[in-house]
């Protein structure tokens, strides 16, 4: 039987953010990770729908599960989140949380207080967590760190160009991160995952066939830990990145993945 990457964090603890929603990657993950009797943190924004999930995993898989709601928006939230996990190694984390606003306006016409709460959640918060349990991965000379970014990190995405600008920032943090633990025993792995179905009806607009299985992306990320840097999952992904960046120039990407936003949101395109 083939070895998987979790083999080794068996009994272990992982920290998955943005964990709480059924039909989430990030629950998706956490199965994965308490199907190898991993044990799993759910940290998450919805204090009830965290409770269920995390009682879920209990019952279906038998391993230790703690439910930590946080709004991972606010630093001293985070800070908290270790204080309470000071007892419990983590050896695996999951940054998989992200907030951008549902009615998708433009760049100037969306709130600063909006763009000023997408980099505190999507950037601010991937720094914070990384730093804080990173440092303690290291010194343990153990650990994985998955960043779970996005394709439109790579070929921004008008009309969610902030989201686009917080996926790219993790993409380079995670890209350097990476780099510098090359040596260090714990692992980082960047995924530019694609449209996923995640979103019920809000993707509704799209072509079917672009959406891929939150289950094959959690899957194949947690099979890529140790072996890859980056990793593009479903091969509707890696077409659309392929096309984006190495087949067409800057300018006609842009122009192409703006195109393609305005007919899925029914956006006039200019």
């Amino acid at each position: 039987m083939a070895v998987h990457p979790l083999d080794r964090y068996a009994g272990s603890w992982a920290l998955v953010t943005g964990s709480a929603r059924l039909e989430g990657l990030g629950f998706a993950f956490a199965r994965k990770l308490a199907a190898r009797r991993v044990n799993v943190v759910l940290v998450d924004v919805l204090a009830e729908e965290l409770e269920v999930r995390a009682e879920e995993l209990r019952s279906s898989y038998g391993v230790s599960v703690r439910a930590l709601p946080a709004d991972l928006g606010d630093v001293e939230c985070i800070r908290s989140v270790q204080e309470v996990l000071q007892d419990t190694d983590v050896d695996i984390l999951i940054c998989n949380h992200m907030y951008t606003p549902t009615d998708t306006p433009e760049i100037l016409d969306m709130p600063l207080d909006v763009h000023n709460h997408m980099i505190d959640v999507n950037a601010r918060a991937y720094v914070n967590l990384i730093y804080r349990f990173g440092q303690l991965m290291r010194d343990r000379r153990r650990g994985a760190i998955v960043i779970v970014s996005s394709g439109a990190g790579l070929a921004p995405a008008p009309y969610t160009g902030a989201y686009s600008a917080n996926k790219a920032f993790q993409i380079a943090f995670g890209e350097a991160l990476w780099y510098e633990l090359r040596s260090s025993g714990v692992d980082v792995l960047v995924v530019t995952a694609g449209l996923m179905n995640t979103q019920g009806d809000a993707l509704s607009g799209y072509p079917k066939w672009q959406l891929t299985d939150r289950d094959e992306v959690a899957g194949e990320v947690l099979q890529s830990i140790g072996r890859k840097h980056l990793v593009a999952p479903c091969w509707q992904t890696r077409m659309t990145i392929l096309l984006t960046t190495r087949l067409m120039s800057r300018r006609r990407a842009v122009t192409s993945v703006g195109n393609f936003m305005a007919s899925g949101l029914g956006k006039d395109g200019g």
